[in-house]
């Protein structure tokens, strides 16, 4: 799996979690302390994430790593 490509199917896992909760990106943004241009981009799968970023993101969004995790590929 390309970077590309993996930002992107990234950036949509979030996304659908953040739907699913019914939480608006705004919403999500001001949760993790980031900019709403920033969450559009890593949803888009326009911007990498740092770790730190992304663990920020996964508690707003009370997702178990692991499961979330688990359908990626290796690189």
């Amino acid at each position: 799996m390309q970077k590309d490509e993996f930002l992107q199917e990234l950036g949509f896992a979030i996304k659908m979690n953040r739907m699913r909760q019914k939480i608006s990106q705004e919403k999500l943004a001001e949760m993790c302390d980031c900019s709403l241009s920033y969450i559009g981009f890593i949803e888009r799968g326009e911007k990498g994430i740092s770790l730190y970023n992304f663990l920020k993101i996964a508690s707003a969004l009370n997702l178990d790593l692991v499961e979330f995790l688990k359908d990626f590929k290796n690189p």
